[in-house]
């Protein structure tokens, strides 16, 4: 009879448990939904003023390009023999 209770007491606990969790992650979710969609609320409340483009970028320098590096020669399946196993002359 005791085994029984035990066994109870550890599922109703895991049950419990996968509970609360559940209802965590459903919590997450609708509080991610909210700050998204008031972030996008406030991303299209207003017109952005049109700025010159001058004023908006930062000067930028010209970088040179890095030559491409070449491809890896593959590698041989198998490996090159060994002066032992070779034939004697």
């Amino acid at each position: 009879m005791i085994k029984y209770v035990i066994i109870g007491i550890i599922f109703l606990g895991l049950g419990g448990a996968f509970f609360l969790q559940k209802r965590h992650e459903k919590k997450q979710a609708s509080e991610l939904a909210r700050r998204q969609q008031e972030a996008f609320q406030k991303a299209h409340a207003s017109a952005p003023v049109p700025h010159p483009v001058s004023q908006r970028l930062p000067q930028t320098t010209l970088t040179p390009m890095l030559a491409p590096t070449p491809k890896p020669r593959p590698t041989p399946m198998l490996p090159k023999p060994t002066p032992m196993l070779q034939r004697s002359p």
